[in-house]
C-alpha cells in the first residue's frame, strides 16, 4: 500500500493535515455559523411557539372557567325560574279552586234558595187547594152554599186542626 510507504508517508500526512486544516477552516467560517444561525432561528422559533402554546393554552382555561361560570349561572337562572313558575301555578291552582269553590257555593246557595221558594210557594198553593177541597166538602156534606164568613171560619177551625196535629 502506497499510502504506508516510507517514502510517501510524511507527505501524505502533511498533506492529509493540511487538508483537514482546510476543511476546518471552510466548515468554522462558512458552515458552522450557517448551521449556529439556523440553530438559534429554531430554538427561536420552538420557544415563541411554545409561548404561544402556553398563552393559547391559559387562555383556554380561562375561557373555560368563563364558560364554566357563566353555564352555572345559568343553570341557577333556570332553576330559580323553574321555582318560580312552579309556585306562580300553585297561585294560579289556589286561586282558580277558590273561584270554583265559590261558583259552586253560590249555585249551591241559589238552588237552596230556589227550593225554599218553591217548598214555600208548594205549600201556599197546597193549603190554598186544601181550603178549596174542605169547602167543597162542607158544602157537599152540608147541601148549601156557605157564606163568605162561614167559610172563613171553618178554614180557620182546619189551619187550626192541621197545626195542632203538625205540633202533637
Amino acid at each position: 500500500m502506497p499510502q504506508f510507504d516510507s517514502q510517501f508517508f510524511p507527505s501524505t500526512v502533511f498533506w492529509s493535515l493540511v487538508s483537514f486544516a482546510l476543511m476546518l477552516f471552510i466548515v468554522g467560517k462558512y458552515l458552522y455559523p450557517s448551521l449556529l444561525r439556523i440553530l438559534d432561528e429554531r430554538r427561536t422559533k420552538v420557544t415563541s411557539d411554545m409561548d404561544a402554546a402556553r398563552k393559547s393554552r391559559e387562555e383556554a382555561e380561562k375561557l373555560l372557567a368563563e364558560q364554566r361560570d357563566l353555564l352555572e349561572k345559568a343553570r341557577a337562572q333556570a332553576e330559580n325560574m323553574i321555582r318560580q313558575a312552579e309556585e306562580m301555578a300553585r297561585t294560579l291552582r289556589e286561586e282558580r279552586e277558590k273561584e270554583v269553590a265559590q261558583s259552586v257555593k253560590a249555585e249551591l246557595d241559589k238552588a237552596t234558595a230556589q227550593i225554599a221558594a218553591d217548598r214555600e210557594k208548594m205549600k201556599a198553593e197546597l193549603r190554598t187547594e186544601t181550603v178549596t177541597l174542605v169547602v167543597r166538602s162542607l158544602e157537599t156534606i152540608l147541601e148549601e152554599t156557605l157564606s163568605d164568613t162561614q167559610k172563613v171560619v171553618y178554614i180557620n177551625k182546619a189551619m187550626k186542626a192541621i197545626d195542632e196535629r203538625k205540633a202533637g
